[in-house]
């Protein structure tokens, strides 16, 4: 088992050193299915007032993913939301089957990232905004 997870651990980073940004698929409709429950939740976490709010909803009952959604609260082109999660960065874009799609004001994307299958405790934060004009935006 451990060779396994060593594995998966190096594929991922490889492929994210080749091409620099990891891709997560979105949905802007709540999905029942990623609410956490039991000791695992943690209390939402929301961050208000900025170009986006990410509300951490915590580890996923089958312990293998957070969850997390993201509501775009600016009108300026956003290219990606950048995510902290104990030592790595999540790479946030709004990808549906296999197309970038644009990050619209107003919606909320609900999505999942999985998790280091030894875990059990993780927190997740806001890190940074990259507009598509390459202008960035981090929380104080």
């Amino acid at each position: 088992m451990k060779l396994y997870v060593a594995l998966i651990l190096a594929a991922v980073l490889l492929s994210a050193c080749s091409t620099n940004k990891t891709a997560s698929t979105t949905n802007a409709e709540p999905a029942s299915s990623s609410q956490p429950s039991g000791p695992q939740a943690a209390a939402p976490q929301t961050t208000i007032g900025t170009p986006v709010e990410l509300v951490y909803k915590g580890i996923t009952p089958d312990k293998a993913n957070i969850a997390y959604k993201i509501k775009v609260n600016t009108d300026k082109p956003i290219d990606d939301v950048h995510l902290a999660l104990k030592g790595t960065d999540i790479i946030w874009q709004n990808i549906v089957g296999s197309t970038r799609r644009p990050i619209e004001k107003g919606k909320i994307y609900e999505d999942q990232t999985p998790l280091d299958p030894a875990a059990i405790k993780a927190e997740c934060s806001l890190k940074e905004v990259i507009f598509k004009d390459g202008a960035r935006w981090s929380p104080k």
